[in-house]
């Protein structure tokens, strides 16, 4: 009890200096919280959801500190604390930095930052076993709150609609910060990802990639973020996925930078789930040999045992 009474009295000492008109008083503060979460002394704080509480504020505030140094220890301080916050004071921090990431008058590449750095820390399934409780616990978090921020929701009820962090923001265009935290998202928790999840997280970023405006850099996390969704896909799921691609294609209103785009995406799933995918090939590869001008191949024979030909 007097250890825990000391780890208390610091904590609360070290969250006082955070307001210091110092930034070196600051950036040492942080220092030295990173060092009392990192020891095993300050695991009672996923009792103690007051304290809890009280440190995931006191960092969300040093994340808006107008000095990088301050911003960045801040941000390494995430890690070690939400692995000891309870349930509702994550879920909390989820929602506050969320929020964040469609400020207009911030730096919302800070908030996606923590969020990534969040995801990255939280107790996750290991291959091959059961989840643990702590990892079950830790998804419960993010599919209540994170995910339906990223994909934006609605509420009839309520009559009120959050826009998604995937969306375009029309001063903004799209963030490809919000891109990298679905990335992170779905290598961490793929495992546990319903089915529609998977599949309102692929449409969010298919939409970015669809989307002529989007840039080549955007453009680039978004098929990154499609890969690492469809390792989680079910087969139905797949198949629906290679129907709406080809469904894309026939457009009429296909543009060239569409196409081009559509053609990518073909390329980068094709290397990420080649067995997967080898059995829908014969079905997008005429499209793929069109664009290039080659509508007078003769027909390829596929089976498993051709190796899958890269279209990026």
């Amino acid at each position: 009890m007097a250890d825990r009474q000391a780890v208390q009295q610091n904590l609360s000492g070290l969250l006082s200096k955070l307001d210091d008109a110092d930034p070196d008083m600051r950036y040492m503060s942080l220092n030295d919280l990173y060092g009392v979460l990192s020891n095993s002394n300050s695991a009672y704080l996923a009792h103690d959801q007051f304290s809890a509480t009280r440190l995931a504020e006191g960092l969300l505030k040093a994340l808006d500190d107008q000095h990088g140094d301050v911003q960045n220890q801040a941000l390494k301080c995430l890690g070690p604390l939400v692995v000891r916050l309870p349930f509702e004071s994550l879920r909390m921090l989820l929602e506050k930095l969320s929020t964040l990431t469609t400020s207009q008058t911030i730096d919302t590449s800070v908030p996606n930052t923590a969020l990534r750095v969040i995801v990255t820390a939280l107790p996750r399934p290991q291959p091959g076993q059961p989840p643990s409780q702590d990892a079950t616990t830790a998804y419960s978090a993010v599919s209540a709150v994170l995910i339906p921020r990223l994909i934006g929701s609605s509420s009839v009820r309520r009559g009120s609609v959050t826009k998604g962090m995937l969306e375009k923001d029309p001063a903004k265009g799209f963030s490809s910060d919000a891109i990298d935290v679905v990335i992170q998202v779905a290598s961490c928790f793929g495992t546990l990802l319903k089915d529609e999840e998977l599949t309102a997280l692929e449409k969010a970023v298919m939409s970015i990639i669809d989307n002529d405006t989007a840039g080549t850099v955007v453009t680039k996390r978004a098929l990154a973020a499609v890969s690492a969704l469809i390792l989680h896909f079910s087969d139905s799921q797949f198949g629906t996925f290679v129907n709406e691609l080809v469904g894309k294609f026939n457009s009429p209103q296909l543009s060239t930078v569409h196409r081009r785009h559509l053609i990518a995406a073909v390329g980068s799933i094709t290397r990420t789930v080649p067995a997967k995918f080898g059995p829908h090939l014969p079905t997008l590869v005429p499209f793929i040999f069109s664009t290039l001008g080659e509508d007078d191949l003769q027909p390829i024979q596929f089976n498993h045992s051709h190796s899958i030909p890269s279209v990026a």
